[in-house]
């Protein structure tokens, strides 16, 4: 048997006896655990590894939500990028629900998150350019064309749709518009995500790629 988040317990379907790699008493929240582990922290997220972005040179980009700069630098560090427009108002606003879940409704929390990205990244401060906005406010300051975007902001409907919306046109040809979280199993509050990229590439006859916990389209 196995504990879940509220207490109930369900039985293993999966016969025990022929784990490879997991202890027998692993809970599900540690599997949950495990599985984003391998997900976003062993290796470089599939937007990196799968995407026709890998091996080309001299890469021009922006990340939209950079939150506490991890993926950021997974990004540098992976793929060989010029300059990267990293875009994150580091602000509480009222439509910012998911933001209240992961910082609560004190300003102070996502100040710290800024400060320790800005620490993480300092390595690569001269391929950087930070932009502290709202993603829609922050076109005006990306004047080229970009070989990606990747959007990891507010997770809702409209603002993914906005993004993805405002975000394609500046794409250079062969670029890749993603970004996070394709996928709401036990994470309802991906919802938007799912449903407004999956609108986006029907609407559009586009080719759409998923490895969790990445989607990509490329141009």
């Amino acid at each position: 048997m196995k504990e879940t988040e509220n207490g109930k317990s369900l039985p293993l379907i999966s016969n025990s006896d022929n784990l490879k790699y997991l202890s027998k008493t692993i809970s599900e929240n540690d599997i949950v655990d495990v599985l984003s582990d391998i997900k976003h922290r062993i290796y470089p997220r599939p937007f990196e590894r799968l995407s026709n972005l890998r091996g080309r040179k001299n890469l021009v980009g922006a990340e939209i939500g950079v939150a506490g700069g991890e993926h950021a630098h997974s990004l540098l560090k992976t793929l060989d990028i010029q300059k990267m427009y990293l875009i994150d108002p580091y602000e509480m606003y009222a439509e910012y629900e998911e933001g209240k879940l992961h910082y609560g409704v004190d300003q102070l929390a996502l100040s710290t998150t800024e400060i320790f990205a800005r620490e993480r990244l300092t390595e690569y401060s001269d391929q950087i350019l930070w932009i502290r906005q709202l993603s829609s406010s922050a076109l005006p300051s990306i004047s080229e064309r970009l070989d990606f975007v990747y959007i990891d902001g507010n997770h809702q409907e409209k603002f993914v749709t906005e993004d993805i919306d405002n975000y394609w046109p500046l794409l250079s040809n062969g670029g890749v518009i993603g970004g996070h979280d394709y996928y709401n199993g036990f994470q309802r509050e991906h919802d938007g995500v799912v449903k407004a990229v999956t609108s986006f590439v029907v609407k559009n006859g586009l080719q759409l790629r998923v490895e969790l916990p990445d989607w990509w389209i490329e141009n």
